[in-house]
């Protein structure tokens, strides 16, 4: 695997290879060494990668009539191609793909993973370096992948917001995912880290609680117990039993339901003091923990 190139930029890559600007982009490339850039494809296009930087997987969302795959002047596959099916391409070939969608519009999501966050993955699992990805080629179908991407880009809004926890772990969880499935050598084989220790989980709440509506980090937890963020992931996870994006929703659902309880602030105030984007974002939160929504909550509870 070639080593992540510094000043790579995953989407003028993407929009170089598509021919037109990205319609949603989860871009964590300088802070983890992932990126994800979804376009929107309207008819037969012959796609330019160039030689690819980094493992790179594309997801086709949508029926594809015609695929043509090319790799270093030679057709490997002439196939059409199923939505959901992806490829996961290799550093250093220099790929041209000519498709013909099977349906007037859909989506092509292409994901860019670095070295930084291979090597992640790779010391979760107690390698001395990064996870290998095996060639793959349209030949398996992902549901989870599948949905997983689609959820990458539900978190784009926040993290641009400064809430970028939910955005870095669907991308951590989603490499984990394609290490456990497609690694090589399978690095689902190794033992995964154990849970927190007390003492480093009583750190970490503490740390969370002190200041739910704050734009906590993935990497600012992990730094609190001594780990990688993606050991971290898993062992809060182990401690737990939920992701650290859960817990720190349910702290600030926790904060919402004293605030509507005992004050009569606007629900978008209320929101933003306890750190969600919108009162979009808190109604969304709030009624999936208590199943009833913040002003039917504030009506039964006199604020």
């Amino acid at each position: 695997m070639g080593r992540m190139p510094a000043m790579l930029d995953p989407i003028s890559h993407a929009e170089q290879a598509t021919g037109r600007r990205q319609s949603s982009l989860v871009d964590l490339w300088s802070k983890v060494g992932f990126a994800a850039a979804l376009s929107e494809v309207t008819g037969p296009h012959v796609y330019r990668y160039g030689a690819l930087p980094v493992p790179t997987m594309a997801v086709t969302l949508y029926d594809v009539h015609r695929h043509v795959l090319i790799e270093d002047g030679r057709v490997r596959r002439d196939a059409s191609v199923p939505a959901g099916r992806f490829r996961i391409g290799q550093p250093g070939r220099e790929v041209v793909v000519d498709a013909a969608p099977a349906v007037s519009s859909g989506d092509l999501l292409l994901m860019y993973f670095g070295d930084r966050l291979l090597t992640e993955v790779g010391s979760a699992y107690g390698l001395a370096g990064p996870v290998a990805l095996a060639d793959r080629v349209w030949d398996v179908e992902d549901v989870f992948l599948a949905l997983s991407a689609r959820r990458l880009f539900e978190a784009s809004e926040a993290a641009r917001a400064g809430h970028g926890l939910l955005a870095e772990q669907l991308a951590l969880t989603l490499a984990f995912h394609v290490a456990d499935r497609y690694g090589t050598p399978d690095p689902a084989r190794l033992e995964p880290p154990g849970a927190l220790r007390k003492g480093t989980l009583e750190r970490v709440v503490e740390f969370i609680r002190a200041d739910p509506a704050a734009a906590i980090a993935l990497s600012d937890l992990a730094g609190l117990a001594g780990l990688s963020s993606s050991q971290f992931l898993r062992a809060f996870k182990r401690s737990t039993g939920m992701t650290p994006h859960r817990f720190l929703l349910r702290e600030r659902v926790a904060i919402a339901e004293d605030m509507l309880a005992r004050s009569s602030l606007p629900l978008a105030e209320v929101a933003i003091a306890c750190g969600f984007s919108s009162q979009s974002h808190l109604g969304t939160a709030f009624r999936a923990a208590t199943g009833i929504t913040p002003a039917r909550y504030r009506r039964r509870n006199g604020g």
